[in-house]
Order: C-alpha cells, then structure tokens, then sequence
C-alpha cells in the first residue's frame, strides 16, 4: 500500500510525499515566498504548517526580524518542523493545535498562510470568521490545489475519463479531506468578511524529459490515483507507467487558487 497519510490519518500529508511535492515545485513556491516577502510581514503564522517546509523556504528569503510560528495537529510533523527550524537565525516556534476547533488559539499576526488546508476544515464559512474575527488586519494568504485539473498524459480520452470518474466517486464523499475543494474554497473566501480578495490561478506544469526534482512528485500521485480506481483503470494505468518507463512522452500540468485576502 502506497500511504500518504499522515500519523494523524490525514490524506496526503505523509512528510514524504509533502517533500517530494515541495520539491518538485521549488521555482513556482520560491516566486510566490519572494511576492510574499515584498509585503514586508513582521509575524508569520503557518496554519497547517506540517513539517515546516514553507516555512524553510521563507526563511531563507524574509528578514531576519520576521517572527515565524507553525501551527499543525500532527505530533510527528511538529517534530519534523521543529528540528528543520534549529539553524534558523529568527524567532520560532511550533504549536500543537487543531485550527477548526481552536481558531481562537491562533496567535495574532500580520500575515496568516493558509496553504492547502482547507479541504480538512468542515465547516469553513464558520473557520474564516472566527479567524478574520480574532486577526481582523492581518493578510491571509491563500494556496489551494484543485483535484479535477491535475492531468497527466498524453492517453486516451475515454481512458482519462474513466481514470477521473472513478477518483471522484472513490473520494468524493470522504470524511477525511475534500479533493475537489477548489470551488467550495473560492465561494467561502469571497463570501468572508475580508474585503480586499485578490486572487489568480497559478499553472504547474512539466514535459518530459523530467527534472530528477519533479519525478517522485509525479510517481507518487500516480500510485495514488491507482489505490482509489477500479481495478480496470489501476491496471490501465500501471501498464501505461511503464510503457514509457524513461517518462520520454509524458507531460504533467494542475492549477492551484493563489490568494491574498485583507
């Protein structure tokens, strides 16, 4: 069984799969760290912070006065995050917190990063208030995959749609996470009491010949995608894997909701 679940249970959240996503999309997260930096934060909190790679990656770009503090319900992460954090010349800490029931615990700051946890928040018009309630002049910012635009081929299009059916009736009605959250996302964001939403799509994309960067990322969410498909797909799929086993033919592109909101 490929899992990437974290200890806690959560999908897609194992610190390994975290890591060969975060690599395999350096550039792309290097630019958004730099934009965020140009806002010139003084306190950062990363809500759902995991093993603090973001957080690796805006150390290395904001000033050293720039108080940094990650937020995560996973005991194992924090740890993880914790030890990353050690050679970090700046304030640091890490908190054990589950954000939906303890939105009034987060520390006050002046820019909140929300990346990719909304789809393991139930109730998320109720989150955003609470949180725009207890850091009313903040900026938050916002990064959310969208689960029906990752694509991967070239294939067949009945083959592509029988893959993507099965996906979505296999996750569609999970009680752990959403994986088609992107719409639910923007919804509740431009219905919150932040009155400034300034939003764009941000495409992630790769043709073959892969970097060794991007390879991990791209297996690992084929195996995934393998564990949640009928038995008929998964077996297409697998076959179509190692046709190419050198990836010479293949290309890989989904588009994530990038926002800032005041």
């Amino acid at each position: 069984m490929y899992s990437e679940e974290n200890s806690s249970g959560k999908p897609l959240a194992n610190p390994d799969w975290l890591l060969n996503h975060h690599r395999a999309k350096i550039p792309e997260r290097t630019a958004f760290a730099k934009r965020l930096a140009k806002l010139h934060p003084k306190k950062i909190v990363d809500l759902g912070c995991a093993t603090g790679l973001w957080l690796e990656l805006l150390n290395g770009i904001m000033p050293l006065d720039c108080e940094f503090i990650g937020i995560d319900s996973d005991i194992q992460s924090l740890e993880i995050a914790n030890s990353r954090s050690k050679s970090w010349p700046r304030k640091t800490a890490f908190l054990r917190l589950d954000i939906e029931k303890d939105v009034t615990s987060i520390p006050s700051a002046d820019m909140i990063l929300a990346f990719n946890i909304f789809p393991y928040i139930k109730d998320l018009d109720t989150f955003l208030s609470a949180l725009n309630a207890k850091i009313p002049n903040g900026i938050l910012a916002v990064r959310q995959y969208d689960g029906a635009s990752i694509r991967f081929g070239p294939m067949s299009t009945a083959m592509r749609q029988k893959i993507e059916q099965d996906l979505y009736i296999a996750t569609g009605n999970s009680e752990k996470f959403r994986h088609y959250d992107l719409d639910r996302t923007f919804i509740a964001l431009k219905k919150s009491a932040y009155k400034k939403f300034e939003y764009n799509f941000e495409l992630f994309e790769r043709t073959s010949p892969f970097e060794q960067e991007f390879i991990p990322y791209y297996q690992g969410t084929m195996l995934w995608t393998c564990q949640h498909i009928s038995d008929t797909s998964a077996e297409f799929l697998n076959k179509w894997m190692n046709e190419d086993a050198h990836m010479q033919n293949r290309y890989f592109y989904e588009v994530d909701l990038v926002a800032l909101l005041s």
